[in-house]
């Protein structure tokens, strides 16, 4: 019988919320049965090894950074550059929970992929996501950065990020934001 695409997501999307929750250590088969409610061994049965379920979640957190990226393509129209900075900045500064811990799963694997090089072609992915996120809202205000330009502002706003999730009493980013954009929008 072929595997279930709906299972396929449902277990995949409980071994991001474990990431989020307690980290890649908790990942196992066994947790993401219970996090999924689904009978023992359902996770094994669709990946067979710990290697295995880690590599398709973050295939899966690829996936589902994607589809953010073609809702926000769908969903931005035009913008100005003042619209482009208010944007930015209510994106990293107050993310709904869904996307904190989606966030939260995200940096994680960025972590793992530090000791694990299977992975890296995921995460590769992943910025590309973020650089092309980033690339969709400075078009729609009909601003043309660069690739290079797009990628130092994802990793830079990824770092802001992933500050503000870790270490409590982050200000908040309008001032930044704006010290950001000003390299890629005035110059």
């Amino acid at each position: 019988m072929p595997p279930n695409p709906e299972r396929r997501a449902q277990i995949l999307d409980a071994a991001i919320g474990i990431l989020a929750d307690v980290g890649v250590g908790g990942l196992t088969h066994r947790q993401v049965d219970d996090r999924a409610g689904l009978p023992a061994g359902t996770t094994s049965n669709y990946f067979r090894t710990r290697r295995a379920l880690l590599e398709a979640t973050a295939a899966r957190t690829v996936e589902l950074h994607w589809q953010r990226v073609e809702s926000l393509r769908a969903a931005i129209g035009s913008l100005t550059p003042e619209g482009v900075k208010a944007l930015i900045t209510r994106m990293i500064s107050d993310p709904d929970e869904r996307a904190r811990r989606y966030t939260l799963a995200r940096f994680e694997l960025f972590m793992e992929g530090t000791r694990r090089p299977e992975l890296r072609p995921f995460l590769t992915e992943l910025q590309a996501a973020a650089v092309k996120s980033a690339t969709l809202i400075f078009a729609a205000a009909g601003l043309t950065p660069t690739a290079e330009q797009m990628d130092e502002l994802s990793r830079l706003l990824n770092g802001y990020v992933f500050s503000k999730l870790t270490m409590p009493g982050a200000d908040h980013p309008d001032g930044l934001v704006e010290r950001l954009l000003s390299a890629f929008i005035e110059s």
